[in-house]
């Protein structure tokens, strides 16, 4: 089995033998991204990974996958 590497931020701390904080966020139920941006904001520079939930509370959200390229652009 070959060692696959992604470059993430998450995978430089754990490789450096420290403890990796990471927080979550919850996609929108409609297309407004305000919110989820202001909670990209809180986080970035405290955590060291952001997960993006799927299908949170079994309610139809934003896809997460397009949250998380939301997140991408606002430098997380």
């Amino acid at each position: 089995m070959s060692d696959l590497k992604s470059g993430s931020n998450l995978e430089k701390v754990l490789k450096a033998g420290h403890f990796a904080f990471t927080g979550e966020c919850g996609p929108p139920k409609g297309a407004n991204v305000k919110e989820l941006k202001e909670k990209f904001h809180h986080l970035k520079g405290c955590v060291d990974a952001v997960n993006i939930t799927d299908n949170q509370t079994a309610v139809v959200r934003m896809s997460s996958w397009a949250a998380s390229a939301l997140m991408v652009g606002e430098g997380m």
